[in-house]
């Protein structure tokens, strides 16, 4: 069933899953950030000197790609100085973004998508806009 015009978040996930498959094996791991993978980056910029958590080059590649903004209350991981947006939380921010750029295609939802979050593939934007049951109807 879909409703609010968009696809179930079953059928998203479904869609992330063949967008990762589609990738080169050694890529898939990074190409959507785990709730789990961003808690150990998390930890990574919190304790940069901490050997304990994970591998020296996972160490590495967190602090290269990532970058620690502190609010009152949360730290937020961010690539580009934009929240990334984890696996988990990527259908919300794909209906928030495709739903805010009025139904509007790859590249506007892709824009919406970039002006507040990164770490979010151009490829899985494209994927869920061209399945929008709304944006179908309309082709």
């Amino acid at each position: 069933m879909h409703s609010n015009n968009f696809i179930t978040e079953d059928e998203f996930l479904m869609l992330a899953d063949d967008y990762l498959l589609s990738l080169s094996p050694k890529k898939r791991e990074k190409a959507l950030l785990s709730n789990a993978m961003y808690q150990k980056i998390l930890m990574v910029l919190l304790q940069p000197k901490n050997t304990q958590v994970s591998t020296a080059q996972f160490r590495f590649w967190a602090k290269k790609m990532f970058s620690l903004s502190t609010t009152e209350t949360h730290h937020i991981v961010c690539h580009s100085g934009k929240p990334v947006a984890t696996k988990e939380c990527l259908y919300e921010v794909l209906v928030y973004c495709h739903r805010k750029s009025s139904h509007g295609g790859r590249d506007k939802t892709s824009a919406e998508v970039r002006q507040h979050y990164s770490w979010v593939p151009k490829e899985l934007i494209a994927r869920f806009v061209k399945h929008c049951p709304l944006c179908s109807s309309r082709r």
